[in-house]
């Protein structure tokens, strides 16, 4: 009798492990034996016709770990999540089990800024681009330490007696800021128009570019063409025409400066990997409360139904989640009547608050919304193939 008890059980827990009903839907779990601490499922949302593809990675399993990964490796540029997946498998050291898409930014051409990222971007320990929704930030310290807390960059400019906010790193000139730094990372050239601002080639900067940075930098030339040449072992200072300071005048051939940068709070000096997104979607298990006025106050809600309000409407969406245990990927479909609508962002607010989560952030969606498992798309993208993307998040597990 009590070996018979144990075959029920073990057949019901079996039942359970392929699909596990929610009060909401149905859980489906996929790939059950591809590392140990890493679950993924695809959840079938009821109160709307939705799917969704989870992954679950344990914050205890040491093998596992968080990392981001820029298209093409560089700033400018495009690449699929599977392209960025397959680069960072080759490297030998680990192997990437699940890859969604990343942060925003241009992907038309944009005057030559087609495929610029524009969220924070930090990679093995390299600033790549700062944070712009200084809310809607994740890092990853090397001590496996999670933040979202919001940061901001201070940065700035030493030149004779003088010294400049710099504003931006390897983006297009954004709203406000007035002294960009390019680098390497950003591609062969800076882009600018000539008519917009100068630019000053600098050496002597140890390169990458690491938060919490202090060096001393040499001026090798002023240029007044626009789009000047990156050099590899260099920068690029660009300063906007509009920026009324005395010390733009200092900047002539030969002379020296020092370039200070730093992430606020001091934490975040200590992140391995980070990515930005825009919008936060919970901050200490609440939904951000600009989404929930939105979805009370609207008037009327339509299932499925797409709007000019992108918060309100329906769309493929991709968040990146976590609590005091687990890191939460999601990824959901949608723009395909008969299969998904996608969700409104209170929605994918709510089901990271259902499946555990108590911070989460939004990233990129509509067609970019891309969910790989081992060298493969296993949701449906709603422009029925694989997109370029700009940067990936990665779940990777360390190889024997």
């Amino acid at each position: 009798m009590r070996k018979l008890c144990a075959i029920i059980c073990l057949l019901f827990l079996l039942m359970t492990v392929t699909a596990i009903a929610q009060a909401d839907g149905e859980k489906k779990m996929l790939f059950p034996d591809l590392a140990p601490g890493l679950h993924l499922y695809r959840y079938d949302w009821d109160v709307e016709t939705c799917v969704l593809y989870v992954a679950e990675m344990s914050r205890h399993e040491p093998g596992l770990h968080f990392e981001v990964a820029l298209a093409n490796a560089q700033v400018l540029g495009k690449e699929t999540v599977r392209s960025m997946a397959d680069r960072r498998t080759q490297r030998g050291d680990r192997r990437v089990l699940v890859a969604v898409n990343g942060g925003f930014g241009v992907l038309g051409d944009m005057r030559g800024y087609g495929g610029v990222l524009e969220s924070l971007h930090v990679q093995d320990g390299e600033l790549i681009t700062q944070p712009t929704d200084t809310e809607a930030c994740f890092g990853v310290t090397e001590s496996g330490e999670f933040l979202s807390t919001p940061v901001e960059m201070k940065a700035s400019v030493q030149i004779g007696g003088h010294t400049l906010p710099l504003g931006c790193v390897n983006q297009r000139r954004l709203d406000g800021c007035q002294v960009t730094l390019y680098t390497p990372r950003l591609g062969e050239s800076t882009h600018t128009n000539r008519r917009r601002g100068m630019e000053i080639l600098i050496s002597g900067l140890p390169l990458p570019l690491t938060p919490n940075y202090v060096h001393p930098y040499r001026v090798e030339d002023v240029s007044r063409d626009g789009n000047s040449t990156i050099p590899r072992d260099g920068a690029v200072l660009w300063i906007s025409t509009r920026l009324k300071n005395s010390g733009v005048t200092e900047f002539n051939t030969g002379a020296n400066g020092t370039l200070t940068l730093t992430l606020s709070p001091p934490e975040w000096n200590r992140v391995q990997h980070a990515i930005g997104g825009r919008l936060r979607l919970l901050k200490n298990g609440k939904i951000n409360e600009t989404l929930v006025d939105m979805h009370h106050a609207e008037k009327r809600h339509t299932p499925g139904k797409r709007a000019s309000v992108l918060n309100l409407s329906h769309e493929p969406r991709t968040a990146l989640g976590y609590n005091a245990d687990t890191l939460f990927l999601i990824v959901v479909d949608g723009r395909q009547p008969k299969y998904s609508t996608g969700l409104t962002l209170y929605e994918l607010a709510s089901i990271l608050i259902e499946l555990g989560a108590t911070e989460a952030i939004n990233l990129d969606g509509g067609s970019s919304s891309t969910f790989v498992v081992n060298d493969a798309v296993i949701n449906k993208p709603s422009g029925q193939r694989e997109r370029e993307v700009l940067n990936a998040v990665f779940i990777t597990a360390d190889i024997p």
